[in-house]
């Protein structure tokens, strides 16, 4: 990293601009790109998934926590979970041991660390270290790594969250709707539409990827070098 340069941080684009915003006030070079699974990516291969403390005490009630942690590991060799908000609040939390018992199976079982964060202001100056800590090591960023490993289930959800639109939680629920990646491809317009968070917009931009043709490099310069038709036209009369 060049040393007038600040960090650069990945960021998805649904992410709080109030991090975003810190972000850039502490020095750090922001991109906001679609990152699918992961919020944030801060060095070679590090995702991380940031959560406000209400929705990761709700993760781990509903059982929902370990397979969205599952996809993140998938997809990036390292990854941590930031975790934001009021650690006050977790003395009212119900059933504790269920609490902490999974946060230790996280740390022991997965390998994964876990940082509280009082607020976004904090989770800014976390990111930022993180990632100028990486990167005076020399480590480049790159969003979305395509994990070396898969299972079956998550390439499926891999090649459907490349749709425009389309998180992890999305991905899930037009497989589980469509039945497979066939499915989901081959789903009209209207179809699409009627499944919960796409809407009629969304499921238009989804079905002009997938319909576009495939326009090489090669195709795009001898279009390039064709003559307007008001020059053939022209040619064609003087003959």
């Amino acid at each position: 990293m060049p040393e007038e340069a600040g960090p650069l941080v990945i960021a998805d684009t649904r992410e709080s601009r109030l991090v975003l915003l810190e972000l850039e006030r502490l020095g750090a070079r922001v991109e906001e790109r679609a990152i699918s699974p992961g919020d944030y990516v801060v060095g070679e291969g590090f995702g991380i998934e940031r959560k406000s403390l209400r929705d990761f005490i709700q993760s781990i009630y509903k059982k929902r926590l370990f397979e969205q942690v599952q996809r993140l590991t998938d997809a990036y060799p390292r990854c941590c979970l930031v975790v934001e908000g009021d650690p006050g609040r977790l003395a009212a939390i119900p059933n504790p041991s269920v609490f902490w018992g999974a946060l230790a199976r996280l740390i022991t079982g997965m390998g994964i660390p876990v940082v509280f964060t009082p607020d976004e202001a904090h989770t800014a100056l976390f990111l930022y270290e993180l990632a100028k800590m990486l990167q005076e090591e020399g480590e480049r960023v790159e969003a979305r790594y395509k994990p070396k490993m898969m299972g079956l289930r998550a390439r499926q959800r891999f090649v459907v969250e490349g749709l425009p639109g389309v998180g992890p939680k999305l991905a899930d629920r037009l497989l589980r709707t469509f039945g497979s990646v066939r499915g989901v491809f081959n789903a009209s317009e209207h179809m699409l539409a009627r499944v919960k968070g796409v809407g009629p917009k969304r499921a238009k931009e989804i079905r002009a990827v997938i319909d576009a043709p495939y326009i090489t490099v090669r195709k795009l310069e001898e279009k390039a070098r064709q003559p307007p038709l008001s020059e053939l036209a022209s040619s064609s009369d003087s003959s």
